[in-house]
């Protein structure tokens, strides 16, 4: 009520404003009455939506699991025809040797140049077939490895839904820190990017079969990394930031180096300077195993040395404004080296004044 007249009053008729200002206050509860019915019908849909949803990415996740068993059944079937073909290919080496021994050794007529010629034949069909086995081995791997990047949003083609944002390899979305960006960006972050990698590598190598050099071992919620050619004494580096800088650093020039190991065993040289790089050079190791011509780069030594890597994880660190706390980190990153067992007697001579510093 707008006048007290009618406010306080008994009687049953009310003044122009009063019935005005009722009708006023009517009208606003119906809308909003409305808008909140509109609402209600609203997340009803969005829930309906994001059920369809979830229950359509649950159908494509069975999919893919049904395409790896599948694509895993191949390999192992292709592994070991590989097996019974280099098996029977070398009884078949033996067995030609000796005969040709024997044969020399008889007669050196026309007969037994003959028999040599259809021997040879023998071995290059053998020959064929193991290559033949191991270029199917090589394709059902590149399917299985392609269907893993497509999962964890590894762009593995230039028309991928992340390939026009920016130019940043991902992993689940998360894009990859650059060489600037490793003391910038929070600890969190870092700690998911290096956790995903370790995810995405550790499948990638069981794929491939790779034996490499450090061995990622899990405890708990937390990731370490080892030498893994050590069987007793066996010290471990953190791969989580969280835990002490040092041996993070370490840690860290570890699993790049396992990763440019994984490279090299598909044909792939991981120059020095993109050795931290680790999500494209996993997508190179990828890609490489479409290309027969590789298997020939795999012959070649393998170059790299982890303490080079070291010394690229701590330029990654190094902080010009603050050259006390550089120094420092680096005589720990030294402590923890000597600690892994990863440095010799001739890391003590290194002089840590000198601006030009090498781990050796």
């Amino acid at each position: 009520m707008k006048c007290g007249v009618c406010k306080g009053g008994t009687g049953r008729g009310y003044c122009g404003a009063c019935v005005q200002d009722r009708m006023c206050q009517h009208e606003w509860l119906s809308n909003v009455v409305q808008e909140r019915t509109a609402q209600v019908a609203q997340s009803g849909w969005t829930a309906d939506r994001a059920q369809q949803l979830y229950e359509y990415q649950t159908r494509r996740l069975q999919a893919r699991r049904a395409r790896v068993a599948e694509l895993k059944a191949r390999i192992h079937e292709r592994e070991q025809q590989i097996a019974a073909a280099r098996q029977w290919y070398r009884e078949l080496s033996e067995s030609n040797k000796r005969n040709s021994v024997q044969q020399l050794e008889s007669n050196t007529g026309l007969s037994t140049r003959q028999e040599a010629l259809e021997q040879s034949h023998a071995t290059q069909g053998a020959l064929e077939r193991v290559e033949t086995t191991a270029t199917a081995l090589r394709a059902d791997r590149l399917v299985l490895t392609s269907a893993l990047c497509t999962v964890v949003g590894l762009r593995t083609v230039e028309t991928d839904v992340f390939a026009g944002v920016d130019e940043r390899a991902r992993l689940f979305g998360l894009p990859w820190p650059g060489i600037d960006d490793w003391r910038k960006f929070p600890a969190d972050y870092i700690n998911a990017c290096v956790s995903h990698s370790v995810h995405v590598f550790s499948v990638l190598s069981n794929y491939l079969h790779l034996q490499t050099p450090f061995a990622v071992v899990k405890r708990g919620s937390r990731l370490f990394i080892r030498p893994n050619w050590r069987q007793v004494d066996v010290r471990e580096a953190a791969l989580s930031i969280d835990d002490d800088r040092a041996s993070f650093v370490v840690g860290l020039a570890m699993l790049f180096y396992n990763i440019a190991f994984m490279c090299h065993r598909q044909g792939v040289r991981v120059p020095v300077e993109q050795v931290a790089d680790a999500v494209e050079n996993m997508r190179l190791a990828v890609l490489a195993q479409a290309e027969p011509e590789n298997t020939a780069r795999t012959r070649l030594p393998f170059a790299l040395d982890i303490y080079t890597v070291v010394q690229e994880v701590m330029r990654m660190y190094a902080d010009p404004a603050h050259p006390d706390a550089d120094l420092e980190l680096r005589s720990r990153v030294h402590d923890e080296l000597r600690r892994l067992h990863l440095c010799d007697d001739a890391v003590d001579s290194v002089d840590y004044e000198d601006d030009n510093w090498a781990i050796i």
